[in-house]
């Protein structure tokens, strides 16, 4: 598993972050060698995590991945959305995520406005 990215990380886009809430890791065999993912994956992204707690404090998060593409953020399906229970002030949304080696789904709250 060549992404190291986990739920709790910060998905950056735009400066823009949006929490992760899950990670889904996908076995590629067959797959990694189709330049069909390069096509939708036009999206430059970066993803942060908040260090360990220290004195009782978290610090701020620091850049974990970056120069990485993902897909247009997108609408979840019914089922995940109702497994997630997003609260009201988010929307919940997904994207696939490359680093050429591995592929991984990234399900994360998007501010509503």
């Amino acid at each position: 598993m060549a992404l190291d990215i986990i739920a709790g990380d910060y998905l950056v886009i735009s400066s823009t972050e949006y929490p992760i809430r899950a990670v889904e890791h996908w076995d590629t065999h067959g797959f990694g060698t189709s330049n069909s993912y390069a096509l939708y994956a036009t999206v430059a992204c970066s993803t942060k995590r908040s260090p360990a707690i220290s004195s009782g404090k978290r610090g701020k998060p620091a850049n974990n991945l970056t120069s990485i593409y993902c897909t247009p953020l997108d609408r979840v399906d019914a089922e995940t959305a109702a497994q997630l229970k997003t609260e009201v002030p988010f929307y919940t949304r997904q994207t696939f995520i490359s680093d050429g080696t591995d592929y991984a789904r990234l399900i994360v709250d998007h501010r509503r406005l």
